[in-house]
């Protein structure tokens, strides 16, 4: 087998050999007085950046034994009355002076982040998007394209935008994860809750007929209750998996009919009001929520008759029927301000009685409501 030739910058050892001759050296020349204090520094730095690129074995050796007793030299140069200080004053007189350093050159100003073609413009739980300008005229080939999990976008060119990819994967992780962690809870979840208040009916019928009495009967007895019971924490984690499930689906049917829209408007412009189809942007008030209105009646545009397809006889959005329902019978008004934690805000607290509803009774009034609400 033949020998490899030596090549110092892939041999580890020698690598970690010389890092730490050069901070010792370093090290040593800040503690050095000298006149100028980054002269020494520049001429370690110089001699270092000569050696580089040596790959003889005598001379790398040389380098080194070299680096070596100049460290000593430089230990001895800190006494002032040394020796080997004036012999470091009188090579640093002889040696250039370092380069001035240039100050380096300011970055380069940031730009402003791009706006993004569809805003919210909705005020309410119910998001509704808008598009915030114009694409160019040289944009001919528009097609609304859609991915397994129902994410709408738009493919304007061939081959599609990195960063456009990079946010429909993004987008698609976070909901197979939920989708996920929302099936996880009927499998294993549902199984030990139901097992551990078996355990706590068993204990506290064990309890009664030795005749014990106190907080830990009462304990035991509690997982009778619904609200209680550890089945119960099972249902509120599912359910809140399953609210987080239907507001992405949610949003995600809002841009779909906005991009959908918009693909008409540019399809058929004749259709559309002239201050629609004009190349100018949008004004921000109208993007960003000051002209709701004139945007709730832009989407009520003759686009032709609707297709020919089937309709499913259940709400589209249950959760948010439900919790809709349900505000108004307890008279709350949920505000339009976002809720700083959703597990106290009136929309989670209204889907959370609806559940309590559903569980405890089918007779009553409130129930049967829920249940239409529910669409079951």
């Amino acid at each position: 087998m033949q020998r490899q030739r030596f090549v110092p910058a892939r041999n580890s050892r020698h690598r970690i050999a010389v890092l730490s001759l050069y901070r010792a050296l370093l090290r040593s020349a800040d503690k050095v007085a000298t006149p100028d204090q980054s002269a020494l520094r520049y001429a370690v730095r110089s001699r270092f950046v000569v050696d580089r690129p040596l790959t003889s074995l005598r001379l790398v050796y040389a380098s080194m034994a070299a680096g070596y007793k100049f460290l000593s030299m430089l230990v001895k140069a800190q006494d002032q009355t040394s020796t080997e200080h004036a012999q470091v004053i009188s090579h640093l007189r002889r040696m250039p002076s370092p380069p001035n350093r240039t100050p380096p050159s300011p970055p380069p100003p940031k730009l402003p982040p791009k706006e993004p073609f569809l805003v919210n413009i909705s005020k309410t739980d119910a998001p509704h998007y808008v598009p915030t300008y114009r694409l160019q005229s040289k944009v001919h080939n528009l097609n609304l394209c859609a991915t397994s999990d129902g994410l709408p976008f738009l493919r304007l060119k061939k081959p599609q935008p990195p960063a456009l990819s990079k946010m429909i994967g993004q987008k698609g992780i976070f909901y197979r994860e939920t989708m996920l962690k929302w099936l996880e809870t009927d499998e294993e979840p549902t199984w030990q809750a139901t097992q551990e208040d078996e355990w706590e009916n068993l204990m506290a019928a064990q309890m009664r007929q030795e005749g014990l009495s106190g907080v830990e009967v009462r304990d035991a007895e509690a997982s009778r209750f619904l609200t209680s019971s550890y089945r119960w924490s099972v249902k509120l984690t599912k359910l809140w998996w399953e609210w987080k499930l239907e507001k992405m689906s949610r949003d995600w049917v809002a841009r779909g009919e906005a991009l959908n829209k918009f693909l008409e408007e540019e399809k058929h412009p004749a259709s559309v009001p002239e201050a629609s189809s004009s190349s100018s942007p949008l004004s921000s008030s109208s993007s960003r929520g000051g002209d709701e209105k004139a945007a709730l009646q832009a989407d009520k545009l003759d686009l032709g008759p609707p297709p020919n397809v089937g309709v499913m006889p259940v709400l589209q959005f249950p959760f948010s029927e439900a919790i809709e329902a349900q505000l108004k019978r307890m008279g709350i008004s949920p505000g339009q301000e976002p809720e700083v934690d959703p597990f106290i805000g009136p929309r989670w607290n209204a889907l959370v009685e609806c559940e309590i509803q559903k569980q405890q009774g089918h007779g009553s009034a409130r129930s049967k409501a829920w249940r239409d609400a529910w669409g079951k």
